[in-house]
């Protein structure tokens, strides 16, 4: 998804956004060790998502972008640049 090259600050910065558009929707990103199917859990009832914290940056930000796929997000402001991340992987996760 990410070019080898692409620096951490500017993955944190990414996974940030991700984070602030789940709390637009009401959910929380826990980060924790586990052995999650697909390194990722999403516990609907708690509304919480919860990351493999030993996960590379550029997959738990893969996996929050799956998520978020899934998700309705017509009715909450999502980032431009990650609305279009979304998208363009949407059939990449079905």
């Amino acid at each position: 998804m990410f070019p080898k090259n692409t620096s951490k600050t500017k993955l944190l910065s990414v996974r940030e956004e991700l984070e602030s558009s789940f709390e637009r929707l009401g959910y929380t990103v826990v980060y924790g060790k586990g052995d999650f199917k697909d390194g990722t859990c999403l516990v609907e009832k708690d509304n919480t998502v919860v990351i493999n914290k030993y996960t590379p940056l550029d997959l738990q930000i893969e996996f929050l972008i799956k998520v978020l796929s899934k998700m309705d997000l017509s009715n909450v402001f999502v980032l431009p640049i990650i609305r279009e991340m979304i998208e363009k992987h949407q059939g990449v996760f079905d």
